[in-house]
């Protein structure tokens, strides 16, 4: 769904999507629509949310400063990155469940993205921080690809330990991120990456059990709130550096 001033909100106590649809000028339809994964009766303190504002009722109230286009490049690198990490991760699922000769190439084509993401936050952060960036992401993939090959074989206790190991591994990526920006919330990163997990859970549960309308719209989740994440570490990105978004 197109949204060209699409922002992230990070839910706060005392958050309604009322409150919410005021405040930045749009419905709670429309933030429903854009947020399919949410319960709008329990909003989760620390949840990323994805909002499109339309523009204010009055043309004459302030309005935010013209996005430059360092920051449309920006975001834009980091959307694709992002929108890269969970294709792939699909592709992978797919030859997984489905035993293809193409799982050893999808493999290394998906490893790439880590190297990918971390570029990107390369422009700004230490070699240091986007080694670990990398690392941790390569660690989420491979971990991923193990999980699924365990339901696969209807491996429960294995399943099981790979599946605390892939929390773990979302801590110590939010540890990791927070540490490098002070916009980045370590307890607003978990929640977002649990959520990552849990969708991508559900995407291989439905597609393990053939049943493929519910595995696609589970793959749409997964997009969707990829694309949430991606949008907060650009805007986090532009926060610190605003001297290179003018």
């Amino acid at each position: 769904m197109w949204c060209p001033n699409r922002l992230v909100h990070v839910i706060r106590q005392g958050d309604t999507l009322y409150q919410l649809a005021e405040q930045y000028y749009t419905t709670v339809q429309a933030i429903m629509a854009h947020n399919p994964y949410i319960d709008p009766y329990n909003l989760r303190i620390g949840s990323a949310l994805l909002i499109c504002p339309e523009e204010p009722p009055y043309p004459s109230q302030p309005t935010a400063d013209t996005v430059s286009a360092a920051q449309v490049s920006l975001s834009n690198d980091m959307r694709k990155a992002w929108e890269q990490h969970v294709y792939w991760t699909r592709m992978l699922l797919i030859s997984i469940a489905e035993r293809l000769a193409d799982q050893p190439d999808v493999t290394s084509r998906l490893l790439q993205n880590p190297d990918d993401i971390a570029s990107i936050f390369n422009r700004w952060y230490p070699d240091m921080a986007a080694r670990l960036i990398a690392q941790l992401l390569t660690e989420h993939l491979q971990i991923g690809a193990a999980l699924i090959t365990a339901l696969r074989d209807r491996n429960a206790a294995e399943a099981e330990r790979l599946n605390q190991q892939w929390y773990v591994n979302a801590d110590k990526m939010a540890m990791a991120f927070s540490s490098i920006n002070p916009d980045y919330g370590r307890e607003a990163l978990r929640q977002m990456l649990y959520e990552h997990l849990k969708l991508t859970t559900e995407e291989a549960a439905m597609r393990l059990a053939a049943n493929y309308p519910a595995d696609i719209r589970a793959f749409d989740n997964v997009e969707r709130e990829a694309l949430a994440m991606a949008d907060y570490f650009t805007q986090g990105i532009v926060t610190q550096f605003p001297q290179d978004f003018r």
